[in-house]
């Protein structure tokens, strides 16, 4: 099994190997907000998926309301200012991925993230470009842009603000459509994908992932709800943990923290 230190599967589009204007597009945001608890390896498909494309949690007592912060990025990707059907929606995020750089939940939005989750979201960064091979990166962070375009290597990067920052569409759109123009003309040939373990356990995660709910349940259900995920949460970070040890003949001391244990010994 591949290590990755990635916590948090990206959106995987149904059909993102096909691309969409004949281009993989990988979308690049910020981060989660919520409470550490509610860390869940599913938490990006389920917000696409409810806050997006509009879907209903099964059990839930009322919808999620769809969230700017997606149509503005559709009507950057594809150009266009114009009312976005159910189906246009569909058809957009089925050909695109989408992914979140910090690989923890951050408390809340007016907190500004620290420099070690910066950091940590490096490496699961490289993970998600070498399994998702994009041909163009849309960094969605104007203070995240130079890391990522130091980690794309020769992979277009079209960097703009953040939905909720300063965000007009005529700035962002042109900014786009030139990376778009770019990644064309640097893709002479249909280019070969790989479809790794990774990228049809993140395919999979993304198909049956639920719409996040919200608050719209009731308390057992929430109450359960909270035990699955955690459990899910715990499960993974100790699968990242435990193949590093394997792999780097790591020793932990003390008690290990999410992915990435604070204090190793080789």
């Amino acid at each position: 099994m591949k290590i990755t230190n990635v916590r948090f599967a990206p959106w995987v589009g149904c059909q993102y190997v096909d691309g969409l204007d004949g281009l993989r597009i990988l979308l690049v945001c910020e981060s989660h907000y919520g409470a550490k608890k509610h860390e869940r390896p599913t938490a990006t498909p389920e917000i696409v998926k409810a806050l997006a494309l509009g879907e209903m949690h099964p059990l839930a007592t009322k919808r999620l309301r769809r969230h700017p912060h997606f149509t503005k990025i559709m009507r950057a990707v594809t150009n266009t200012r114009r009312h976005a059907t159910r189906d246009d929606k569909a058809e957009f995020w089925s050909r695109v991925a989408y992914y979140n750089f910090i690989q923890e939940f951050i408390r809340d939005k007016r907190i500004t993230p620290r420099e070690n989750s910066w950091k940590s979201g490096e490496d699961a960064f490289s993970d998600v470009l070498d399994v998702l091979v994009p041909d163009l990166i849309v960094c969605l962070s104007l203070r995240n842009g130079r890391r990522i375009r130091s980690l794309a290597g020769n992979t277009p990067v079209a960097v703009v603000n953040h939905p909720s920052s300063r965000f007009t569409y005529s700035n962002v759109n042109s900014v786009v459509a030139r990376g778009k123009q770019n990644a064309l003309l640097h893709k002479t040939a249909k280019q070969s994908f790989f479809r790794s373990d990774l990228f049809d356990r993140w395919s999979k995660a993304t198909d049956s992932a639920l719409p996040a709910p919200g608050a719209h349940l009731s308390q057992e259900h929430a109450a359960s709800l909270l035990t699955q995920r955690q459990r899910a949460m715990k499960e993974l970070d100790g699968t990242i943990a435990a193949l590093y040890r394997l792999t780097h003949n790591v020793v932990v001391v003390g008690e290990p923290r999410g992915p990435f244990p604070a204090q190793m010994r080789g």
